[in-house]
Order: structure tokens, then sequence, then C-alpha cells
């Protein structure tokens, strides 16, 4: 602390004169310089100045002494307004000054403040009252220790005293050899401190246990933290993450997190394994903006296993559908598809004026086949004509379908009569020339058809049953006519 100086010249310059005067009088009364009846008056004029001299001395140091009191009066009521302690020992380590605050923090030391106790002896006071709980149990330890630290630490000491007070001391050294100590009472700082660290703990341990994986991502997309969910989905470890961009595992990605954090509920991302295996995930992600910090969190869900178990179901009803629609025999379609197939396009039809055709196949003298040959090569004989049926329609969209027995209808869209005609022909040369052998057959020695061909633009209001009507009088002729032919219907409109 720097005090103001005080500027005094009179009282040299007054001590000056009055020692001139005192000089004077002894040269005189010395030398005889002067009369004897004028030395006694020169004698009592000295006395009085000097008297004079002497009584404004006095009072200058009297008012000097007012002012350094009220001066000290200030210093230490300002001290005592501290609200951090303040304690001054000197060069023997000695307490010689200390405030009010010292006292509030250690009331049962006040005797050992009040006789001016040395550093140690006012420690031991603390841990004979149990006042310092690190140091309990190896109390002469821990004040070696703490008298070879006293002073000398780089950073203030936190500590911890009774009743759960911690106190910030700070320490210095005065260039006399005594020491000055401040402690600061920072318990709601530390309690806090205290308080987030086990929020930080409790809140890590929930991210450890997640059975999702957890993220913080920086603002270009860079991965900072991993949960141990997100090495285990991904097979990499944490450091082998840490710095590396997120695109490393997702694929698709935009380039600013900041997207992500925009798409309310987060969105379905294709993601892979370290091995290499795909992974289907779900990627949520929120922005954290505060004064000193911008990170994105995200929370990474794998539904890979429900991502199978659903094209497993789907395949599974794919599957069923087609069972319920294919014929087990020959494996075209069965009657219930073929009914589907014409309602539709009969409607198509009707809305779009373009014509449909149907042809109605029928397998010549097929009941002599299975009287001669068996069962088993009928069914054979039903699959391999089934196939050479689906080749000679060639469009996939169109049905072959076992319509009943022997018998197979074939649906042919946007197709008129004359077409129809030339896709009948295409299936009875290519049986001919399959030339399946049918002893029984009084036609011809191979297996042959009968095909009633039928094909109109529907009428809106009418059944698509009228096209199946067409095609079944088209057949009827054609068997009537001698069989291994086919034979068309004339109706244009249904």
């Amino acid at each position: 602390m720097q005090r103001p100086s005080l500027s005094r010249t009179w009282p040299p310059l007054a001590f000056g004169l009055v020692l001139l005067l005192q000089i004077a009088v002894l040269l005189s009364s010395l030398g005889g310089l002067l009369d004897s009846v004028w030395l006694p008056w020169l004698c009592v004029v000295s006395l009085g100045l000097s008297a004079l001299v002497a009584g404004l001395a006095l009072a200058a140091i009297g008012h000097e002494r007012e002012r350094a009191e009220r001066a000290q009066m200030t210093l230490e009521e300002a001290i005592d307004a501290l609200p951090a302690s303040v304690e001054i020992f000197d060069a023997e380590d000695r307490l010689v000054a200390y405030n009010k605050r010292l006292v509030e923090l250690y009331p049962h030391k006040l005797r050992e403040f009040q006789r001016g106790a040395s550093f140690e002896e006012l420690v031991r006071a603390s841990l004979e009252f149990k006042g310092v709980p690190e140091a309990i149990g190896r109390e002469e330890e821990w004040l070696q220790e703490r008298k070879r630290a006293r002073g000398s630490q780089p950073a203030p000491l936190l500590q911890r005293v009774h009743d759960d007070i911690w106190l910030r001391i700070f320490e210095r050294r005065t260039p006399s050899g005594g020491m000055v100590g401040v402690r600061l009472e920072v318990s709601d700082l530390v309690h806090e401190q205290q308080r987030l660290a086990a929020s930080q703990a409790h809140l890590q341990a929930l991210i450890n246990a997640a059975m999702n994986g957890i993220i913080t991502l920086d603002t270009a997309g860079h991965m900072l933290e991993v949960n141990p969910a997100c090495e285990r989905l991904f097979g990499f470890s944490a450091a082998e993450l840490r710095g590396s961009h997120l695109s490393m595992l997702v694929n698709k990605l935009p380039d600013d997190p900041q997207d992500l954090a925009l798409a309310f509920g987060g969105q379905e991302f294709a993601a892979r394994h370290r091995d290499g295996h795909e992974l289907a995930v779900h990627l949520a992600v929120a922005e954290v903006k505060t004064d000193t910090t911008h990170i994105f969190v995200g929370i990474i869900t794998d539904f890979s296993e429900r991502k199978r178990q659903e094209l497993r179901l789907r395949q599974a009803n794919e599957l069923l559908a087609r069972q319920s629609t294919t014929d087990g025999l020959t494996g075209v379609g069965n009657r219930r598809l073929f009914d589907q197939a014409l309602l539709i396009e009969w409607q198509r039809s009707a809305r779009s004026g373009k014509p449909l055709a149907m042809l109605l196949v029928d397998l010549d003298h097929f009941k002599q086949y299975n009287d001669h040959y068996g069962h088993v090569a009928g069914d054979d004989c039903l699959r391999r004509v089934a196939t050479l049926l689906r080749s000679c329609v060639g469009r996939g969209g169109e049905p072959v379908c076992r319509y009943g027995g022997e018998e197979f209808a074939v649906l042919l869209v946007d197709t008129d009569l004359a077409g129809a005609q030339v896709v009948a022909q295409r299936c009875l040369d290519s049986v001919r020339l399959a030339a399946i052998e049918h002893a029984a057959s009084p036609v011809r020695q191979s297996v042959s058809l009968s095909i009633g061909v039928a094909a109109c633009v529907a009428v809106p209001g009418q059944p698509a049953q009228r096209l199946i009507e067409a095609s079944d009088t088209a057949l009827y002729q054609a068997k009537q006519g001698g069989r291994a032919r086919l034979t068309c219907h004339m109706q244009a409109v249904c």
C-alpha cells in the first residue's frame, strides 16, 4: 500500500534560525563583542524563539499523529470490511494482524489469534478441531506438506475446512520476510461445480449406457465424441472415429449439419459397418449453440433388422400373393388371377376405348392322353404346353392362366382380333412343332390345340363375362370344325 508524502519546509528553517541565533549569542559572549547590557536580552529572545519553535514542532507532531491514527483506522475498517480474510505474519511466522473475517471463518481459534500464535500453532489448532477433513488420519504428514508448500504455490490453494466450507488461499512473501495471506470463501462455486460434475457424470453414464449411438459433431460435420453404442454399431473405436467426417459412416449426407438439424424427427440413411456390410439407420440431429459453443448432437438408431424383417415379410407376402394366383401344377396364373386381370383390363378398355382380346385354349382329347399315358405324364404335358403358351405371348404383363382342367386362357391387352389371331396361330404352331407324342389322339399323333379367339372394345356397364362367352363360343366352333385349329368370334363390341 502506498501513502502520499507530506511536505513541511518550515521546521528545518525555524530550527536553523534558532541554531544561528544561539551560535551568535555564544560567540558574542565568548569574544566580548556585545555589551553586557544587551547580552541578557539577546539570550531571552533566543530562549523565547526556541520555545516557540518547540511548541510549533510539538503541534505539528500531534497533527501528524492524528492523521496517521485516522489513516490507520480507515485502513483497518477497510480490511475488516473485505469479504475475504486477511492475515499478516512477521518474519518469525507469527500472526501480527488479522481482520474480522478470519475470526468468522475460524471462531474456535480466537484465543490463538489474540495472543499472536505462530502459523504452525494455528494449523495444529485446526487439526485438533478436525477442521481439515483431508488431513484426518494423517495430521502430522499433512502439516509438514502444508509448511513446505507455504508461500511457494504457483497457484492459489483450494482447501476444504470445517462445516464443508471451501476456501481459496492466496499467500505471498513480503520484502521483510513476513507473509500475507488472503482466504476467500468459494463454497458456493465449489458446490455448484460439484453439482455440475455430478450432473455431467450422470449424463455421461446415460450416454454410455444408451442402446442408440450418440455422437457430437462440429459445424463441419466432423465427429468429436462417440458413445460405446456407436462403436458397437459401426465396428470402429472412438479413437478411430474422432476427427473423422460423419460421411465415413453414413451415405449421402448433406454438406451442412444444419440441414440435418432442420429435418424434424430425423431422417433415414444407408450406412456401412467397418466390415463392409450395409446398415439402415435413423439419424436425428439437434443444434447446441451458446456464446462459447456451437456443436451438433446426433442420435443414431439402427433399424437394419427391422428392414430385413420388412423385406422378408414383403417377400413372404409376394410369395403368398403369387401362390394365391398361381396354378400349382403348371406355374402359370390360376383362375383367380385370370378373373382379377379380366376385370381390370375390361374396365381399362371401357375407359380408353381400346380393344381387349382373349384366347381360350383347349388340349385336344386330353382325357385319352391321361388314359393312355397316365396322370403323371398328363401333368407333365400340361406343364410343357403352359410353357409354350407363355413363350408365345411374349409380353410379361399379359397373363397366361390355367382356366380349368386342360383349358388355358390368355388375355391380350390393346390387341384387336387380327393381332389376337396372330398370337393364336403362333401357339398352334409352337405346340405342333414341339411334337409332344399323343398316340391316342384321333386328330394326329402329337398333342394339338383348339383355340377360340375373341376381341372387342368393352362397353361401360356391360359385364366382362361377355368376352369369356365370345371366346367360349369360338372354341366350341373350333372343336366342331375338327379341332387342331383356331376360330375367331367376329363380334367387335361386347
